[in-house]
């Protein structure tokens, strides 16, 4: 049964946002650092974890992705309501510190575990689970995420063609920018496209671009109703920083990798983190190579396989805020391993120039000289 349960662990991270906004005070950080701190520890201490689920009763895990979606709407409904409160009657640094930590707690939420979530809701196949996703997107400012990610991420993957693919030597601070740029660019471009086919503009009532906006428009709206000009400025840094967060947690994923245009996606293509607390909570996208190979198949069959590793996520996105530590300690002893014993000969050849563009040592120059000698 615990294979069952253990997703509601995501809601579980949701009500300890909801509840620290109601308490006030120095509880608003309890979904940020409170459930941050939690995941790591927990990780930390339980370690790696590679077992396979066993799900008699499937319906029983898939109902906490479609209460995840009313939950995040509650969340931001409480938030809006903290701040027509306030925090108290001056504008001092006791006042601010508790915007901030509301700030970061609902903009974290919003991407973990609320990202995993609707990525598992955009491929499904049932309108439903898709129109869900393009709601709980609004929450981070992006309802058409799906568009991009299914159109180009999954075709292009590893390859200078995907936006989501950091490329080496590329900080966190670069590619959160870089990333969201690229995700809306073309979401917009392949939706305007396909509205020009059946004749319309991006105007015409059935387009994506259109609802998106009134999404956001209704958010944004609800907290200037809610909290005047205070609301309103709040609420769009929380949806910036969260769009943000989102990209910093997706550049862990595929950092470095590299895949030749047109050839078929394999385990090597993708970095997994397979530690307890990150699979339950971000309902098994971590275990991320079988999902590239069949992006139709539910969270819960998904397996980790022998598709190159990396800690934690949460560590991972703590460290990439620290560039010398990310790229000294996690990423290039990582890469370097890649190159030498998991890149095919192609790709070995566009490692070595993607090492010398990065200023990296030319890890699979190395590996050729030795078995040349």
């Amino acid at each position: 049964m615990l294979d069952h349960v253990r997703y509601y662990i995501a809601n579980f991270y949701v009500m300890l946002g909801i509840a620290g906004l109601l308490l006030g005070g120095h509880w608003v950080w309890l979904g940020s650092l409170g459930v941050l701190v939690a995941v790591l520890i927990g990780d930390m201490i339980l370690g790696e974890d590679t077992n396979i689920r066993n799900l008699k009763y499937p319906w029983i895990a898939d109902l906490a992705l479609y209460l995840h979606v009313p939950l995040t709407i509650v969340l931001y409904g409480v938030f809006a309501w903290r701040l027509q409160i306030g925090f108290g009657s001056l504008p001092n640094l006791s006042e601010l510190v508790l915007y901030g930590g509301s700030i970061l707690s609902v903009a974290l939420l919003s991407a973990f575990p609320n990202l995993p979530i609707l990525h598992e809701l955009m491929h499904r196949r049932h309108w439903f689970p898709r129109a869900l996703n393009s709601i709980g997107g609004t929450f981070f400012g992006d309802p058409n995420s799906d568009i991009a990610h299914i159109h180009v991420h999954h075709v292009h993957v590893g390859t200078p063609k995907d936006s989501d693919t950091p490329y080496r030597g590329e900080t966190v601070y670069h590619f959160v920018f870089r990333a969201t740029w690229g995700r809306y660019k073309e979401g917009f471009k392949i939706e305007r496209e396909r509205l020009r086919r059946k004749g319309h503009s991006i105007w015409h009532w059935s387009s994506r671009i259109l609802w998106a906006v009134l999404m956001l428009a209704t958010v944004i709206g609800y907290f200037y109703w809610m909290a005047g000009l205070t609301g309103l400025v709040v609420v769009i840094i929380t949806l910036f920083i969260a769009k943000l967060t989102i990209e910093a947690f997706n550049y862990t994923q595929h950092y470095g990798l590299i895949r030749i245009e047109g050839k078929p996606f394999e385990s090597r293509h993708t970095w997994e983190h397979d530690t307890f607390f990150v699979r339950a909570g971000a309902v098994e996208i971590t275990t991320h190579s079988d999902h590239h190979k069949d992006p139709y198949m539910p969270f819960y069959e998904l397996k980790p396989s022998d598709a190159p590793k990396m800690p934690s996520i949460v560590l991972c996105f703590l460290a990439s805020l620290i560039p010398s530590f990310w790229f000294k300690k996690i990423v290039i002893p990582r890469i370097k391993y890649w190159d030498q014993h998991l890149a095919s000969p192609e790709e070995r050849i566009m490692a070595s120039k993607a090492n010398r563009r990065a200023g990296w040592p030319d890890f699979a120059q190395e590996n050729m000289e030795k078995y040349s000698v």
